[in-house]
């Protein structure tokens, strides 16, 4: 089953589809700049690609996520 933006976030899940971060390999790092971490700065970017690629929307998962199946006769008050 497809996961939420905040299951992917929470299992850090995201990183693996960040191509910031080349994929999850690097979460921080030091540039003659100085020190950089991403802290979540490219995660909704992440995300849109994991919905890219398993052609799929935010709003499919969603509902996904919520929709319990019932069995037909225990809906309907029968049981057998």
């Amino acid at each position: 089953m497809l996961q939420t933006f905040e299951e992917m976030c929470d299992s850090e899940e995201i990183c693996s589809y960040c191509s910031h971060t080349e994929y999850g390999e690097y979460k921080s790092g030091v540039t003659p700049n100085g020190y950089w971490s991403c802290e979540g700065s490219w995660c909704k970017d992440a995300y849109e690609d994991y919905l890219d690629e398993n052609g799929t929307t935010d709003n499919i998962v969603k509902y996904a996520s919520v929709v319990k199946l019932v069995n037909r006769e225990e809906f309907n008050g029968n049981t057998t």
